[in-house]
Formats: structure tokens, sequence, C-alpha cells
């Protein structure tokens, strides 16, 4: 399975451990980057450093691909190999995750979000940072990211009304 990272902002940050692991393991993965402008796209150097393919997006053009990190994701995804598997972990920007997760679901493939909800203990019992989750049946349910997370596979998240 290759392994793809998708990242917005602060999103980056996490991803230096997983690609570390990854690359140990002998499976280097893609990051895709994005930002609003070139200036704010901080610390890929050190990905490529490890010999990690970097995809860059800008909002305003100035680096990669113009737009958002899912144009670059939709033209990789295009460009696969019939039966090849991806799995894709996603850290940023609530919109962007979804968008990230919605691209790579419709597309059959398996999308690891991590939620970066206020959390105000870190260990359940302050209630800060419930995020609704679905069951298998599609229901809605309420999970304490701190305890149940803060890594979700995207399909379990009812993202109509994270954020809100």
């Amino acid at each position: 399975v290759e392994a793809w990272m998708a990242a917005g902002g602060v999103g980056l940050a996490p991803f230096m451990t997983l690609a570390e692991a990854l690359v140990a393991g002998g499976n280097p993965p893609t990051l895709f980057y994005g930002a609003r402008r070139a200036a704010d796209l901080h610390c890929a150097d050190r990905f490529e450093r490890l010999g990690i393919r970097v995809v860059y997006a800008t909002e305003d053009g100035s680096r990669g691909a113009r737009g958002f990190v899912t144009a670059p994701m939709a033209e990789a995804f295009a460009a696969l190999p019939g039966g090849r598997q991806v799995r894709v972990y996603a850290c940023g920007p609530t919109p962007m995750m979804r968008a990230v997760n919605d691209l790579t679901v419709a597309r059959g493939h398996r999308c690891d979000v991590s939620l970066e909800q206020v959390m105000g203990c870190g260990l359940g019992g302050c209630y800060s940072c419930v995020v609704k989750a679905l069951d298998e049946g599609g229901h809605g349910h309420y999970v304490r990211s701190c305890l149940a997370g803060p890594i979700f596979d995207g399909r379990t998240i009812d993202w109509t009304v994270l954020g809100h």
C-alpha cells in the first residue's frame, strides 16, 4: 500500500514522525503540501532530505499547482495504475481534511484524518473535544477525540457538523 500525506498549514508538523517511520519501513510516502502562498510553506526541505517526494499547491500559484492541495492529489489518483492501493493521511484545516477525505474515499481508498480539536484536559474529563462520529449503520454518536482519536478513519466523521 502506497502512503500519501496531505498537509495544510500547521498540519505539517505531525507528519515528520510518520514520514520517518514510513521511510525506515521501506515505504517512503508522497507529501502533498498546500498553503496560501509559497512563504507559508515551512520546513518542507526536511521531508525532501528524507527522500520524500513533495508535491506543492498554493492558492496564489506561487509554488506548485495553483489552488488547493486536492488538485494535484486528484491528478495523482488519475495516474495510479489500476488495482494499486493508497492510504492517505491528512492533517490541517477542517475544510481541507474534509475535501481530501471526500476525494480519497470517492476513489475507493482510505483516508485517516488527524482532528485538531481543542483538548482542554486531554484525559476525557472536560468533553471539550467531542466530535460526531458515525457507526457502520451511519448513525451518529459523539466521541471524545482525545480518547477515541485524535486519528480517525475519515469515513467515520460527520463532516457536516465538524467545526460548527
